[in-house]
């Protein structure tokens, strides 16, 4: 009995993540380079990942919007730590480097980190970064391996667990286009058709551990009257 009602407990508890990672991917269905999170397993269900496919294209025709076409991720560094991210929103810091505008992380380059000087700078579809027509950078991309596990990291980044690719093994290498962001690749109407079978779900192994706990205690009810 106890047994049972432990796999019961752990199938409700993989139901709350459930319903909680849903509820995350519809919060950020308007968040540009989102990727959709998913669980992992059956009814014990593990940590959340995230769904790699490319979400649509917005034009933005801000130099300062950038977006990948086809496969790669953008790289940052925080303290050693390395993270991708698809949210190619960028902007300047006080000292002068392309930062990833909703994380604040800088941007990672060829060379390492990207410094510009105040003022307008293109960036080619390769990722060459130019000011007054001189090449003063050029934006690194990286490509995780298929098999590779993208664990969300919040403010639209990413932990790579696994290997890396060359990028011709992925149909790259991706192309840069200024100008645009990546929306989220989030379908509202599917998280919330997942969400309504979470739910549900949780429901019924609920009554049913309400069941047997009604039985249990009936069952110690008698047992005291002999």
């Amino acid at each position: 009995m106890s047994e049972l009602l432990n796999v019961m407990a752990a199938s409700m508890q993989a139901d709350m993540n459930r319903v909680n990672t849903v509820a995350h991917n519809i919060a950020n269905s308007n968040t540009a380079g989102y990727k959709r999170l998913f669980t992992l397993g059956g009814d014990i269900q593990t940590g959340a990942l995230a769904d790699a496919r490319q979400g649509a294209m917005n034009r933005t025709g801000s130099n300062l919007d950038l977006a990948i076409e086809g496969p790669g991720y953008f790289s940052a560094l925080d303290n050693g730590g390395a993270y991708v991210s698809r949210g190619g929103g960028l902007r300047l810091d006080s000292r002068g480097r392309l930062v990833l505008a909703q994380s604040g992380m800088p941007l990672e380059g060829e060379q390492g980190e990207i410094f510009l000087q105040p003022g307008a700078f293109r960036v080619a579809d390769d990722g060459q970064v130019f000011q007054k027509e001189l090449a003063v950078a050029r934006i690194k991309l990286v490509y995780p391996a298929k098999d590779a596990r993208l664990e969300a990291a919040g403010n639209g980044l990413y932990r790579v667990s696994g290997a890396m690719a060359d990028p011709k093994d992925l149909g790259g290498p991706g192309r840069l286009r200024q100008g645009f962001l990546e929306m989220s690749n989030v379908n509202s109407t599917r998280e919330m058709v997942e969400l309504m079978e979470a739910t549900r779900h949780f429901e019924s192994v609920q009554k049913a551990v309400q069941g047997m706990d009604a039985v249990w205690d009936k069952a110690l009810r008698s047992l005291g009257e002999f």
